[in-house]
């Protein structure tokens, strides 16, 4: 999801890497590989940028150069390569010119997990004043009685609807979003699209998510409120433009009303719902071209016109957030952590916690500690994801730490995967505080099926914990879907439970944990969550998890700031004296 001469190379390879389209250097034949950026590379890459802006050339000179570079090396077509280079110059030459960016420290966030040197990481530091109240005694809550009052609450998450989806064009056209009428030529019957979607690198057709939203409607008429994070554009990073991302944004809250006229909707921005995608500018950037203030307007009018109380758009205008009571005794947080994504060319600049965002959750979870609420934080990226800067995932690792008994549960989307995420304490490492739940996307970009989940929740009552309780998830074959054609509708139906699929007892951050712990054992257990991380995705779940692919997701698991290494080492280390123990017994 990440520009002459070798320098044009790595231009080219870093750009298109930061705006979601994957590198391709030419090769002779038919196969076309991939390489990631190295820091070396990425290195050149910013110095050369920053080269052609001190010797004078104009934005205009420097897309034309990069566009016939990415031509000539047979990256991209030309729309593609000048409309990536086109929409990312002006903020790059705003963030250099302004000295908001030491050059050295760049490639140290843009590939932080690759673990880049930074020239001066004390220029990127900040952190939040923590919180003077005292911390209260921890009280362990215990679990509701099996006939305690409990709620449903529907998950949304990534639909990315593409208007210019159409079936039967080509879906195998080498372009980073295909299934368009501009994707080409259909060379074979294998390379078209389908009537309702396609696996390949394609978004979702409207008739898709109307029949989701309808399936949902029928099926989930009980949900007390829905949550939606994000990204609702599709994949075009090149050729987006406002007007079409508030089309959308309006036409999908439109779709959801429809069939859900009277259920709240709490919604959150995703990368993709910025013009340039991933930009998200801080408030004190107010120049009308580079600044997100447009976005930020839109959702304010929008969310309050769907049924959000008009007195959150003071802080939806000023950075994308928001905080509102949902029942007596739960209170929603929605949070912009678009400000931490490392490809949001103004994470890069040395402004210190933008929009002023985690101090302002800081004394939104004192006043809800206060009012004895408990907090549901909803967001896209996840903390501690590798694409979350990890300065701001440490910081909010040390709110949740402080807030632990405030903040009962945490909802994200951004992977497209089905995920957990357990947050732990900062002065004993092994003792789980909390746990983030990252549902699937309804999109099929890529490979995967389209998806929704809905949780239930300790309901309305006296010292109510307001705790995820379990959580199901729901899912399509697009294949089967396509092969019964435009005559039958897709059927929906439910992938797994969580509780039963996992032999859990609850979903608290102690057993979601210990279900992490079973799963370094138990091969046939993380097979399991292998299979529905990917959705049960046939071309994914064939190919099988190595044992690199298992440390991955499992690390992914239990890491709430990608700077903390040392509990992924040790999973490394147990998994691979595994292999080296079964190879040995095997010979």
């Amino acid at each position: 999801m990440r520009f002459f001469s070798l320098t044009a190379v790595a231009l080219c390879c870093v750009f298109s890497t930061i705006q979601g389209l994957p590198f391709k250097p030419v090769v002779k034949s038919s196969e076309k590989k991939s390489i990631l950026p190295t820091c070396s590379l990425c290195n050149l890459a910013v110095s050369g940028v920053f080269q052609n802006f001190d010797i004078g050339l104009t934005n205009e000179d420097i897309v034309d150069n990069i566009a016939l570079t990415c031509i000539s090396l047979n990256l991209y077509d030309e729309e593609i390569c000048r409309g990536v280079a086109t929409a990312a110059i002006p903020t790059i030459r705003y963030i250099h010119s302004n000295s908001l960016v030491d050059p050295g420290n760049i490639c140290g966030i843009l590939m932080q997990e690759a673990n880049c040197t930074f020239s001066d990481r004390d220029k990127l530091e900040w952190s939040i004043a923590p919180s003077l109240i005292p911390k209260p005694e921890i009280v362990q809550l215990d679990s509701p009685s099996s006939d305690a009052s409990t709620i449903k609450v529907l998950h949304l998450a990534d639909p990315h609807w593409d208007p210019e989806y159409m079936e039967g064009s080509n879906a195998n056209c080498g372009k980073p979003l295909c299934c368009r009428a501009s994707s080409g030529l259909v060379a074979t019957t294998e390379d078209e699209a389908g009537y309702w979607g396609d696996y390949r690198k394609c978004d979702m057709p409207w008739r898709t998510l109307e029949n989701a939203v309808k399936h949902m409607s029928k099926h989930h008429s009980d949900v007390a409120y829905i949550i939606w994070t994000g990204d609702l554009v599709p994949h075009d990073n090149w050729s987006t433009s406002r007007e079409e991302n508030m089309l959308i944004h309006e036409s999908l809250l439109n779709l959801v009303k429809k069939y859900f006229p009277d259920t709240p909707i709490y919604p959150t921005l995703g990368n993709h719902d910025a013009h340039p995608v991933n930009t998200f500018a801080p408030p004190e950037i107010t120049d009308q071209e580079l600044g997100a203030e447009w976005l930020y307007q839109d959702a304010a009018r929008l969310w309050t016109k769907f049924g959000l109380p008009d007195e959150v758009s003071a802080t939806v205008r000023h950075g994308g957030y928001y905080t509102t009571l949902v029942r007596p005794g739960l209170r929603m947080v929605s949070l912009n952590t678009n400000y931490c994504y490392t490809f949001n060319w103004w994470t890069l600049s040395s402004i210190k916690d933008p929009a002023s965002i985690l101090t302002w959750l800081t004394k939104t979870l004192e006043d809800a500690e206060a009012a004895h609420e408990k907090v549901h934080i909803i967001a896209h990226i996840p903390p501690g994801n590798e694409d979350c800067w990890a300065i701001y995932s440490r910081e909010f690792k040390r709110i949740i730490n402080r807030f632990e008994s405030t903040v009962v549960a945490q909802f994200y989307g951004h992977t497209h995967n089905e995920e957990f995420k357990v947050f732990y304490d900062q002065a004993n490492a092994t003792r789980p505080i909390n746990v983030a739940f990252i549902a699937g996307s309804m999109t099929s970009f890529t490979d995967l099926s389209p998806s929704y989940r809905v949780y239930t929740i300790d309901g309305e009552r006296p010292d109510s914990s307001w705790r995820v309780l379990d959580y199901s998830t729901w899912m399509m074959n697009l294949t089967l879907a396509n092969l019964k054609g435009p005559t039958h509708l897709p059927e929906w139906f439910e992938l797994y439970q969580a509780k039963k699929e996992y032999a859990l007892t609850d979903l608290s951050p102690k057993t979601v944990d210990g279900f992490f712990s079973r799963m370094l054992d138990d091969d046939a257990l993380f097979q399991l969550y292998f299979k529905n991380y990917h959705k049960a995705a046939d071309k994914i779940i064939s190919k099988g998890c190595d044992e690199m692919c298992r440390t991955n997701i499992l690390c992914r698991l239990i890491t709430s700031n990608i700077a903390e290494r040392e509990r992924c080492n040790q999973i490394d280390r147990k998994i691979l004296e595994e292999k080296d123990l079964s190879d040995a017994v095997a010979l």
